[in-house]
């Protein structure tokens, strides 16, 4: 991406929130999935056949490659994990390939919400009821929200004191006293995840923290249990479309806000 804009993100579990302004990507494909709204004037999509379309609020499928033209837009995108439940409900509505225009009027009810977010008047907590909000209003359900069981905060916990490594599955579950089966169920259904994407998530967390605190790509890479920054590098840009530098480097102007 490029130009250097202010911006805030906020980066919690499988979920990133991002209020940008003006973003101009070259042409590629991630991981997650986006949804991509513009608080003031339409932006432009160019599709794999290189074919162009102005849009107010989209869904990008993961994996659909595009260009973002929004140089000069007022973002708010949202990042998530196509194999958790918050995208269940998205997915229901526009299918789950390719681009999707929103109705830019099923929006109206988190519009004013989304311009407090480049008035930095959004707390970790407030960001997360809004990235739940849009949620309900694009997909065909609200995501449920749970209580967790203190045996899955426990294994999430354990994973976080593992990092830069990894505990498998049958070891996690055999500690909290789950079956493989069962503790793969219950902790998708209440962390929204599966316990490997979730674990993949926690390192790039670390990795992501690390570097607005000014940490290099070679330290942050091995903190987080990535081979070297090459890995990193290709895995962050695998998973949001762009190089971690681009938001997390110390230099950036981009407000960053990791919450638990």
């Amino acid at each position: 991406m490029e130009g250097s804009h202010n911006g805030v993100l906020f980066y919690f579990g499988g979920r990133v929130l991002l209020a940008h302004k003006g973003l101009i990507t070259d042409p590629h494909s991630h991981y997650a999935v986006s949804i991509i709204i513009s608080l003031t004037s339409s932006f432009q999509i160019v599709n794999e056949s290189d074919e162009s379309k102005d849009y107010q609020a989209v869904v990008l499928a993961p994996n659909t490659y595009h260009t973002l033209l929004a140089e000069h837009s007022d973002l708010i995108v949202l990042q998530m994990d196509p194999y958790g439940i918050d995208y269940a409900g998205v997915a229901a509505r526009f299918g789950r390939k390719g681009i999707s225009e929103i109705p830019f009027s099923d929006l109206e009810i988190v519009l004013d919400r989304c311009k407090n977010l480049f008035q930095e008047k959004v707390n970790c907590q407030s960001a997360k009821d809004l990235f739940e909000d849009i949620l309900s209003t694009v997909g065909s359900q609200k995501p449920a929200r749970v209580s967790l069981d203190s045996r899955i905060l426990e294994a999430t916990e354990r994973m976080k004191a593992a990092l830069p490594g990894s505990i498998s599955v049958p070891v996690l579950a055999k500690e909290i006293g789950f079956s493989e089966t069962r503790f793969m169920h219950v902790f998708k259904m209440q962390m929204g995840l599966p316990v490997r994407q979730y674990q993949l998530w926690l390192r790039l967390h670390e990795a992501a923290k690390l570097l607005k605190e000014g940490g290099n790509l070679t330290d942050a890479s091995h903190a987080a249990g990535f081979a070297d920054q090459a890995h990193l590098s290709r895995t962050f840009k695998r998973m949001f479309g762009v190089q971690p530098s681009r938001f997390l480097g110390s230099n950036t102007n981009v407000t960053v806000h990791f919450c638990v």
